[in-house]
């Protein structure tokens, strides 16, 4: 903290900067990667570093230096680069005032993952494939885990000085099975900022994350080829997720707002008035945080509420474009990176109908459970590969599906959304953005009467 000070004083004197952010992480990361056996990755690394961000005349230089004791030189860098920018810019950067805030962000784990024992975290994952090839019909398990703990710091020339306890854990699981000749892969992926390695031991132990993904896999290698058509659509909490994710979350980060179809819609009905879709802080969150890497606390927003398009995401660049109060989405993947506008947790909110009044009166459609991946455009037309899916048929449950994906333009199938479940849920996994995201998202169950076209 002392270098970095330093280092931010003899810049306020010598540089005539309008803004000066110094962000300092240092992080032990553990990978692990387990496939049919063998541990193919077995890291541990340091990752120690500096992020460096000068506003001067209204535009922005960035620096990022793992060496402490060259500290002047790369700010000193960072405001030549965003001199010579200014010179090409046409309009002026100007950023959001915001309170400067003085901060100690304690984590809320409970056991963090640097104090579990390695053979712990090895036995672990040998466990969780142990259960998996019990199946017989299981033929390769792939299992990433990776973990990060240490101390983040961010420094203003406005005064903010905020520090973490920063930890995370992430597991992703991969299955490949066959059965009467037929190929199915599954995917299951647990994460979380919150929690700590009771991740693993309380909330998603192996059993329970071996019975979901053994399930993903068997209804694909059961499965039957949908009918491809506009059938009405019971989306489950995490299918529902992506989509608000996907095709409609981009398009409220604000600088690609600029560019989408939200632009001319803030204010306006875009869905029924039972629709309300949020960024806001979820318990377990994979995108969980008190302040962003700017220092704006993070802020609980509605994207969509009672149908209407009210709020984006911001940062401080884009709330002083906009005429807005900033929101706390300014995100970095590490000090390597500039921070940009992301998401955190992009859910659609519960609303008050049981499962069953969802299905009751289908007498012919589907309800899709889980994706397998999925991909979105800014005007906000999506496709989705289903890795879970059943038919509905006269109000009921049937056979699974397979080779099955998903496709619509989310503006429009929004307002074909005819009830939302009661129920909620939620997945966790990364996004990216030219940098990567910790994310989560979610939703209740819900129905779309038309929209969305299934093959």
């Amino acid at each position: 903290m002392e270098a970095l000070e330093r280092a931010l004083k003899w810049a306020e004197e010598n540089l005539k900067a309008e803004y000066i952010e110094l962000r300092y992480e240092d992080l032990k990361k553990t990978t692990l990667g387990l496939k049919d056996g063998v541990f193919t990755s077995f890291t541990g690394k340091l990752h120690r570093g500096v992020a460096i961000r000068v506003l001067a005349d209204g535009a922005w230089g960035f620096s990022s230096t793992s060496d402490l004791s060259s500290l002047e030189k790369k700010i000193e860098e960072a405001y030549k680069l965003a001199k010579a920018a200014a010179q090409t810019k046409r309009e002026k950067i100007e950023l959001a005032e915001i309170k400067p805030v003085e901060d100690f962000v304690k984590s809320k784990m409970r056991v963090k993952p640097r104090e579990v024992d390695i053979e712990e975290k090895v036995n672990h994952l040998r466990e969780l494939e142990k259960l998996l090839k019990e199946d017989s019909a299981v033929k390769s398990v792939q299992i990433r885990y990776e973990d990060g703990g240490g101390r983040k710091l961010l420094l203003t020339n406005e005064g903010t000085r905020i520090e973490w306890d920063y930890n995370y854990l992430y597991q992703g699981t991969y299955v490949t099975g066959k059965a009467d000749g037929k190929l199915a892969m599954a995917r299951d992926s647990i994460g979380a900022v919150d929690y700590g390695w009771e991740l693993m031991t309380d909330h998603e132990p192996n059993e329970k994350v071996t019975e979901r993904i053994l399930r993903k896999m068997h209804s694909q290698l059961k499965g039957v080829a949908p009918k491809r058509g506009e059938w009405p659509i019971v989306a489950g909490p995490i299918v529902v997720g992506i989509i608000a994710h996907e095709a409609l979350g981009h398009l409220a980060e604000a600088d690609l707002t600029i560019n989408s179809p939200f632009k001319d819609l803030i204010g306006k009905q875009i869905a029924p008035e039972y629709v309300t879709m949020s960024e806001r802080y979820v318990e377990g969150g994979f995108g969980n945080d008190k302040y962003d890497d700017e220092g704006v606390p993070v802020k609980d927003i509605h994207i969509i509420e009672n149908g209407i398009l009210k709020e984006i995401m911001l940062n401080r660049e884009y709330a002083a474009k906009w005429g807005m109060e900033p929101n706390g989405h300014a995100r970095a993947e590490s000090y390597r990176y500039a921070p940009i506008i992301r998401m955190r947790n992009t859910i659609f909110e519960p609303g008050d109908h049981s499962f069953e009044e969802l299905i009751e009166d289908i007498k012919f459609g589907y309800y899709v459970v889980d994706f397998r991946g999925g991909q979105a455009q800014l005007n906000s037309a999506f496709q989705v590969g289903i890795q879970e899916g059943y038919v509905i048929r006269n109000g009921e449950i049937a056979e699974p599906i397979r080779d099955t994906s998903i496709t619509g333009v989310a503006i429009e199938a929004l307002k074909k959304i005819s009830a939302v479940g009661k129920d909620f849920g939620l997945e966790v996994g990364f996004c990216g953005k030219g940098q990567t995201a910790f994310v989560s998202s979610g939703g209740p169950h819900m129905r779309f009467d038309g929209g969305i076209l299934i093959g």
